[in-house]
């Protein structure tokens, strides 16, 4: 009775501790997420918060811009995987020390 992206999060706890956590479609797994570092069940590194829609979604983004979490938060209705993905993969080329693509003119 209860969906499939509430019990992905809870079964994903182990990996959270100290992860990076990116939602990118599910308000309620945002939601979820933001109960368990809320009551100290996981601290991950980093939240990416990109969920799309109309329901929860905004309240699911205000509840994690609240808590004691680094967090990238994309605020409104607006998101998408798509848009989650492409902030984590921006991240992943900073780190490795790539500035993108280059064009010479």
């Amino acid at each position: 009775g209860l969906p499939r992206s509430l019990f992905a999060v809870r079964m994903a706890r182990p990996i959270l501790e100290g992860g990076i956590a990116l939602v990118g479609n599910s308000p309620v797994a945002l939601l979820e997420l933001n109960r368990m570092i809320r009551e100290g069940e996981v601290r991950p590194a980093l939240v990416v918060a990109m969920p799309v829609g109309f329901v929860h979604v905004e309240e699911s983004k205000r509840e994690l811009m609240e808590l004691d979490v680094p967090y990238i938060c994309l605020a409104g209705r607006r998101g998408g995987s798509t848009l989650a993905v492409a902030a984590l993969h921006a991240l992943a080329m900073l780190t490795a020390g790539d500035q993108g693509p280059t064009t010479d003119v």
